[in-house]
């Protein structure tokens, strides 16, 4: 399986997604699928009004952004070849229509020269002047974010766990030259006692602590806003447990009679808990590291306090 911000996918069921959100997206364009039998010709995919075509490709395990870029180039080139090839099986298929646009739709794409060699091939098809083509023939390159928030739709549909997270990708949280020697001081002053430092003495411990309450701020904040990019409507529901919840941690800090540590946990796994009450489809992962998140914010912020 190929890992992607979205989940696990195959080329098989990458393709079973393309599909469903093709015809929703591009239903009233008189999107048809090519089913795989007796074979595609390059084409997965078309509107028989507006000329549009789609090609999917998803590789069945995690390469190398070397080795992912030559199977996507490859793919491109060996798809594109069947227009020529099957030329007339597609013409009986598609009537008189021109197909304008030929769309590469893989879940990622992570080195520009697949644009390069996109633009490249274009240019040698419109070079063949096949009858099936319009003048103006252009190859488009389109990964899974031009299709995200039918993803998600579809991914709830059918009762599958959302997954925002990803690892690879980073959103700071402020702006460059942002004084946050007020922020770090209360994560140092809280983590002091979350560690009981006074006993201990454990500088190595505390910094420790300490940057990773920063990661958890700073990395969760990333995802949040992902996570609103890509699905608002979700992003709101999130948004507004984290809202009513907020204000019982700044009470909950002042009437709490256990230790700083065990409020910290409390706070964590109840944050947690409602999150998966309101939204049961987001996954584990996304919702524990919401939670640490903003139980980092709050110890930076002020509304979860110790003193």
């Amino acid at each position: 399986m190929f890992r992607t911000k979205y989940g696990p996918f195959n080329g098989d069921t990458w393709e079973d997604l393309c599909q469903q959100i093709f015809k929703k997206k591009y239903g009233e364009e008189g999107y048809q699928e090519m089913a795989a039998s007796p074979g595609d010709f390059g084409i997965e995919g078309f509107t028989k009004k507006t000329g549009l075509s789609f090609q999917c490709y998803c590789p069945d395990r995690q390469y190398t952004q070397k080795e992912l870029y030559e199977k996507q180039r490859d793919k491109i080139t060996y798809d594109l070849g069947k227009l020529k090839k099957y030329k007339d099986q597609i013409e009986a298929r598609i009537g008189d229509i021109k197909i304008c646009e030929w769309v590469f739709v893989t879940p990622e794409v992570n080195q520009n020269k697949i644009l390069e060699h996109a633009q490249a091939k274009q240019e040698d098809v419109r070079k063949w002047g096949l009858s099936i083509l319009s003048d103006d023939f252009t190859v488009l390159v389109r990964d899974g974010e031009f299709y995200a928030t039918e993803i998600i739709h579809f991914q709830t549909v059918h009762g599958e766990k959302l997954v925002f997270d990803d690892i690879s990708s980073t959103i700071p949280l402020y702006d460059d030259g942002q004084d946050l020697s007020e922020y770090e001081n209360n994560i140092e002053h809280k983590n002091k006692i979350r560690c009981d430092y006074a006993n201990t003495n454990n500088d190595t411990k505390l910094q420790k602590l300490n940057s990773l309450t920063f990661d958890n701020w700073v990395g969760g904040e990333g995802l949040l806003k992902r996570i609103e990019s890509t699905a608002p409507k979700i992003y709101y529901h999130i948004s507004r447990v984290i809202n009513q919840y907020e204000s019982e941690v700044s009470e909950l800090s002042l009437s709490w009679q256990g230790n700083a540590e065990e409020l910290t946990g409390k706070v964590r796994e109840t944050l947690s808990s409602r999150l998966k009450e309101e939204l049961p489809d987001l996954s584990t992962a996304d919702r524990r590291q919401i939670s640490q998140h903003m139980v980092a914010k709050w110890i930076a912020l002020c509304p979860l306090d110790f003193d």
